[in-house]
């Protein structure tokens, strides 16, 4: 009797324990171009982004948006797939001022993950004035880090939450610990 509770109250968890693959098998951001939060002086013919893992296409499901600073898209075409790398091309603009990139792909295990981030375009040109929001600073209180270490570290933060929970993180891991201590409290019950 004691063992049919035992494998009803396992069988219970065991779902959690195959959720885990999925939950923690999702696709992040290793490259951009252009670099979010970053100024550059040319804007490039086409935004290319390049995941870790192979994107699949169903229908219109991969889809980059870029917006100039006064919200007006300026991307062109189709979005294009190859392998890990998703593009579009991009219209010609020259304000000056932030514009926003907002992606959404769809990764190999099946899974939707989105997110915006932002670049400055900073022509030199002494007849225009910018438009649109600086770009962010380091302020006084925190400490002195290189432009090229703070953009890693906002880009490291980005992708490790960029459409994802929480719970989505970690259900997988929480079934698991459920588990363990289920059967940990069963083998001591047992041992007695």
């Amino acid at each position: 009797m004691k063992i049919n509770k035992l494998v009803l109250i396992f069988a219970f968890f065991l779902p959690g324990i195959f959720w885990i693959s999925p939950a923690s098998a999702h696709t992040s951001l290793i490259s951009q171009t252009p670099v979010g939060n970053t100024v550059i002086e040319t804007l490039p013919t086409e935004v290319a982004l390049t995941f870790d893992e192979t994107l699949i296409v169903i229908g219109n499901s991969n889809v980059i948006t870029v917006l100039d600073p006064n919200g007006v898209e300026i991307t062109n075409g189709e979005t294009k797939v190859s392998n890990n790398v998703v593009s579009r091309s991009l219209g010609k603009s020259d304000l000056n001022g932030n514009y926003s990139v907002t992606y959404r792909v769809v990764s190999e295990d099946g899974h939707v993950v989105s997110a915006t981030y932002q670049f400055t375009l900073k022509i030199n040109s002494s007849s225009q004035a910018p438009q649109a929001k600086t770009a962010p600073t380091i302020s006084p209180s925190e400490t002195p880090v290189s432009v090229t270490n703070k953009v890693e570290e906002i880009h490291k933060v980005n992708d490790l939450h960029s459409g994802h929970s929480f719970w989505d993180r970690h259900a997988g891991h929480f079934y698991i610990f459920l588990a363990a201590l289920f059967l940990i409290f069963a083998w001591k019950k047992q041992a007695k």
